[in-house]
This record gives C-alpha cells, sequence and structure tokens, in this order.
C-alpha cells in the first residue's frame, strides 16, 4: 500500500490538480465524451448532501470508537502519569507528589507534563474508577465533538460544500484518528486551539464568542506547554487584524487581554519561575512549582549548543511531518499512511496558495465574504505552528497545533477543484474513501501492525498487574531498566493499575487491595523496584 500510495496516488494526485486548475488544460480534459457525461451525471449530487453528511459522520464515528479500550494494545506512559495524577487530584486535591493543584506537573520529575487532560478526566475516573476505559474516553469524547464543530466552523467560513469536504478530510484522517484512540496529554491542545479558533471567528459579530474563546485560548499551554510560544504570537497578529479590519474595537482587545491574564496567566508565571529560578508560588490551592530538573527546556531550539543550525533541522523535521516522507511515529500514523496520507503534500501546497490567493483577490476587490476573515485566521494559525515547529522540530504530537489549519487549506483545495471539475473532486474522494478503507483493514486486522504499535504502549505489563493485583503475597518485585525513568515509569504503571493515589504512596494509608478493601500493606514494603539484571544469584 506503501508504494501504490507513493507512485500511484500521489502522481495521480498532481495530475488531478494540474487538470482543474490548468484552464487549457481543464477544457481540453471536459472536452472527452467520458468526462463530459461524468460530469453531467454528477450536476445533482448536491440533492445528497444530507446522506453523504450522515455517511461521513458514521464512518468518522466507527473508526473513532471500534474497540477503543482495546485497541492500542497496551497503555501509553504519559497516558499512565496522566491518570495517576488525575488519580490523586481526585482523592487529595494534590498531585503524585503532594503539590496541591500544580499549573504543571512534575510527573517524570526530570521531565514535567501538561496539567488540561488530567483536570477533564477527573470526573470519568470519578463515575467509571481507574481503568483504560477512564484513561481514553475523554480524548475520544472530545475527538468526537470536533467532527461537528469543524464542520460548522467551515460552513461558516465558506458554505456547506466547503465544509462536507473539511469533515470528510478529518474523519478519515490518519493523525486525527490515532489521537482519538490514546490519552496523550499532548493530544488534547489542536482540539482545544480548534474551539478557540471557532469562537474567535464566530467573535467578528458575537462578543460572547470573542471573550469566550479567550479562555480557550489560555487553556491551550496548560494542553501542552509549547502553546504558550505560538498561541500568544497568533493572538497578537489576530488582534492586529481585527483592529484594522474594525473587526474588534481596542476595549474589546483589551478585556481579552485581561480575560486571558487571568486564565493564562498562572501557568506563564510557572514558566517564569523556572525561567529565572524564581521560588514556588501559591494562589489559593493553585501551586506554581519551580522544578530543580528540567529536560523539556532543552527540547527548544534557542537552548542548543547552535541555536540556528537546531532551527533549520528543526523546520526540515516540522515539514517532514505534512508534506515530505518524514520518519512517522506508530501511534500517529501508518507506516503506508502516515499522518495525512502520503498523496496529500500536494494538496496541502496547492491549498495554502489558493487559499492566500483568494483572499488576496477579495481584500483587494474589497468584497466583504466569511472567507477573507477565516482564511487569513486560517493562515495565521498556520504560520505559528510553523513556528512552533522551528522550535520543537518534527515530532507529530509535537506538531500537533499544525493539522486542522492544513485540513482546512487542504479542504479549500480540493473544494475549488470541484467547483471546476466535479469529476476531479470524485476521484480524488475514491482516493480517500479506498486509503480510508485499508486503514480500516490495517488497524484493526493485521497483527503485526498491531504487536508493532502495542510495543509503543508497553503492550501486556497493565494486564499483567492487574491481573496479579489481587494475588495474596507480601511482595511484588518489579523490573526496572534504570534508576531514573525506568523507575518512575514502572511506579507510574503499578499506580494505575492498582490504584494508588498520594496517600497510599506517602504511606498515610494502607493500600486497597482489587476487593476495594484496606490490606494491611504498605506502600513501600509492598513492591520492591529493581534492575533484575543487576543481581547475582545466590546459589545455595
Amino acid at each position: 500500500m506503501e508504494n501504490i500510495s507513493k507512485f500511484v496516488l500521489m502522481p495521480l494526485m498532481v495530475c488531478l490538480l494540474l487538470v482543474s486548475f490548468h484552464e487549457k488544460l481543464r477544457k481540453r480534459a471536459l472536452s472527452v465524451g467520458a468526462i463530459a457525461s461524468l460530469e453531467k451525471k454528477l450536476a445533482g449530487v448536491d440533492r445528497y448532501y444530507w446522506p453523504a453528511f450522515w455517511l461521513i459522520m458514521a464512518a468518522g464515528v466507527f473508526v473513532r470508537c471500534y474497540r477503543f479500550v482495546e485497541l492500542p494494545l497496551g497503555v501509553n506512559q504519559d497516558g499512565t502519569m496522566a491518570a495517576v495524577e488525575a488519580y490523586s487530584l481526585l482523592r487529595d486535591g494534590v498531585d503524585q507528589y503532594g503539590t496541591s493543584w500544580p499549573t504543571y506537573f512534575a510527573a517524570w520529575r526530570f521531565s514535567q507534563m501538561s496539567t488540561l487532560y488530567s483536570w477533564l478526566m477527573i470526573p470519568f475516573v470519578k463515575v467509571l474508577g481507574l481503568s483504560k476505559l477512564s484513561l481514553r474516553l475523554p480524548m475520544l469524547l472530545v475527538c468526537l465533538a470536533m467532527l461537528p464543530l469543524i464542520w460548522d466552523f467551515a460552513r461558516r467560513i465558506a458554505g456547506r460544500g466547503y465544509a462536507l469536504v473539511v469533515l470528510l478530510i478529518v474523519a478519515t484522517n490518519p493523525w486525527n484518528i490515532l489521537m482519538s484512540r490514546w490519552a496523550l496529554e499532548a493530544n488534547l491542545m489542536p482540539h482545544v486551539l480548534l474551539t478557540a479558533m471557532y469562537l474567535l471567528f464566530i467573535g467578528r459579530q458575537k462578543r460572547w464568542a470573542l471573550y469566550l474563546s479567550m479562555i480557550f485560548f489560555a487553556l491551550t499551554p496548560y494542553a501542552y506547554g509549547m502553546a504558550c510560544f505560538s498561541v500568544p504570537l497568533l493572538l497578537v497578529f489576530a488582534a492586529l487584524y481585527y483592529l484594522a479590519r474594525r473587526k474588534a474595537k481596542l476595549l474589546d482587545v483589551l478585556v481579552c487581554v485581561v480575560l486571558f491574564v487571568a486564565v493564562g496567566g498562572p501557568y506563564f508565571y510557572t514558566m517564569a519561575i523556572n525561567a529565572f529560578g524564581w521560588e514556588t508560588a501559591q494562589l489559593g490551592p493553585i501551586t506554581m512549582p519551580y522544578f530543580e530538573e528540567s529536560l523539556r527546556s532543552n527540547d527548544m531550539a534557542f537552548s542548543a549548543e547552535n541555536p540556528y543550525h537546531q532551527i533549520v533541522w528543526n523546520i526540515l523535521g516540522h515539514f517532514g511531518t505534512y508534506l515530505f516522507d518524514g520518519f512517522i511515529e506508530p501511534y500517529s500514523g501508518l507506516p503506508w499512511t502516515h499522518a495525512m496520507y502520503m498523496f496529500m503534500p500536494p494538496v496541502l501546497i496547492c491549498g495554502i496558495y489558493k487559499l492566500w490567493s483568494d483572499r488576496r483577490k477579495m481584500a483587494l476587490s474589497g468584497e466583504e465574504t466569511p472567507i477573507r476573515d477565516g482564511g487569513m485566521l486560517i493562515l495565521l494559525w498556520w504560520g505559528c505552528a510553523v513556528f512552533a515547529g522551528l522550535m520543537i522540530g518534527g515530532i507529530v504530537n509535537r506538531n500537533n497545533g499544525v493539522f486542522y489549519p492544513l485540513i482546512f487549506c487542504a479542504a479549500w483545495a480540493l473544494y475549488q477543484m470541484g467547483k471546476r471539475m466535479r469529476s476531479a473532486l470524485a476521484a480524488a474522494v475514491v482516493m480517500i474513501a479506498v486509503s480510508f478503507v485499508g486503514l480500516n483493514i490495517t488497524y484493526f486486522t493485521d497483527e503485526d501492525y498491531k504487536n508493532w504499535l502495542g510495543g509503543s504502549f508497553h503492550n501486556g505489563l497493565h494486564q499483567v498487574l492487574t491481573d496479579t493485583w489481587g494475588w495474596d503475597y507480601d511482595r511484588y518485585y518489579l523490573d526496572i531498566e534504570d534508576e531514573r525513568s525506568g523507575l518512575t515509569f514502572m511506579q507510574a504503571a503499578v499506580k494505575f493499575a492498582h490504584q494508588i493515589d498520594y496517600s497510599a504512596r506517602n504511606e498515610d494509608t494502607d493500600l486497597i487491595g482489587a476487593d476495594g478493601e484496606p490490606t494491611g500493606w504498605y506502600y513501600t514494603e509492598r513492591y520492591v523496584f529493581i534492575e533484575l539484571d543487576a543481581i547475582e544469584p545466590d546459589p545455595m
């Protein structure tokens, strides 16, 4: 399938784009009898809009919901950590290390984690208990909610035809499908940002939406810390644009600043604390912690030994996540699909150019249409996501913020293609549909792929820990790879599987068993974390 995508579907997509947008080629194609006949048959497809809408929605819901607790196999370590934090906050009002409602989790201690997904998980853990279901369900529901939201966003920008193309791309998109099925806390950020942009666009006419959008913008760094670089930049450009277009007044901008600072201020102050070495600060129950050690600061290009060299490599890696045949992690896309299917890069490039070009023509002619403002917001969104890519390189889930604006751009190219040649759009839809079917077959039936993906999620460990929770033994001996990340990971895995909150970990209370009753054992006496390879067996 990979070779078909690269060497058949991609050249075919390039041909479709050339024929559709090159006027002489388009006229020649339309003069061909078979194509002209197909164009006439496709002229009446608009009456099937709502059946197509519900079919796409049903396909999108199915691929995200089917066996989502089981697949992917295993539990990702960052998801495990997020669940442990949610459980401790629910039970004790502190994280697993005893910090009251931190703005940023110490998590691995040497590497920190964002907090918003754990906060979102708390009611699910309260109702469903601590399990793979309560871990993955919030992300699934958020991703499902984005399907109608992005459709309505696109409809407001350029009408229901454009909205249907956007929905088709999102519903069948490998990146969006795979992120909905596991619980990485950073994967929440693009959905929060999409909601914020949706409200910002509505806010051109309705002030309540403009002000509400600031709440969601302010939550983005709590969802994923890298948003603290790109989102303020995006808001500055959006504010200047809205002021220039008289879509907002200076007072509106000032109110927005106050709302953004009120909600996002504690997070940004946490970053200042760690940048300047200040002491941990408290705001009521909220803690803005200082961390003795943080590898996250080393993730940024400006902290590299040669920042300019690192920026070049980072931007190449960033574009490699969606334009080039770069490395793809198994949890961000299938080997033959990558994040957005291998035949989509020409569509993305065309879409970015067409959206910029078409919007510019409208601006020069003074035409007042929603796409004029919506197109500008999408291009600003994409540009700021590229800026973030300069800082963090080519890992897909660190570049999550770029994919929604790219989907809008790709949909614009296909939508304009369909307005010029319905048969070309029909061919592109068939390519997407065939690839989507292939994705389903690979994801749900290919045992080699499932095991390969499960290897990234420590397949088998959670099940073993769950199965042995009720065993009547005094000690659990748990193998760790090293005294740093291996120890922290195994401790988190045990806390998740055996439902150990801060009080039990701190030995203020004894451990509970699988039956929910106290066991009489305490944490450090029951769990022994050791490197088994370092043990010399006693021959006696």
